[in-house]
């Protein structure tokens, strides 16, 4: 008997691991993180262990221009890192993908501790 050919149907399109990778890098100067990728239901866990270890520093900065997308839970993870890190702290984000500036301006249109940068 001879094995019947795959089908298009049934053939799965291989998804790199890396295009819903998050990756993030401690930065010196500015005190902060660099982040890189997707910020989604598979990346909340790294998300908020990388918040956690934010530097005790006056501001944070989080350089955002390679993350390519921000889920509403993802900024709610921030929110909260922010807020509980932030204690008179300022938070810069640093060319913020555009979705997480509209969830900020409909969630959380005023927020003294955190600045948006887009430069």
């Amino acid at each position: 008997m001879q094995a019947e050919p795959a089908r298009p149907a049934d053939r799965v399109p291989a998804i790199s691991p890396d295009s819903t990778r998050l990756r993030t890098f401690s930065t010196s100067r500015p005190p902060g993180l660099r982040c890189v990728g997707q910020i989604d239901l598979s990346t909340h866990d790294a998300w908020e262990t990388a918040l956690a270890e934010l530097p005790g520093t006056p501001d944070i900065h989080l350089e955002l221009s390679e993350l390519t997308f921000i889920d509403t839970h993802g900024t709610l993870i921030l929110m909260e890192a922010t807020n509980q890190a932030a204690q008179g702290r300022r938070v810069v984000l640093h060319n913020p993908p555009e979705t997480l500036v509209r969830i900020l301006e409909l969630f959380w249109p005023s927020l003294p501790t955190i600045e948006v940068d887009r430069a």
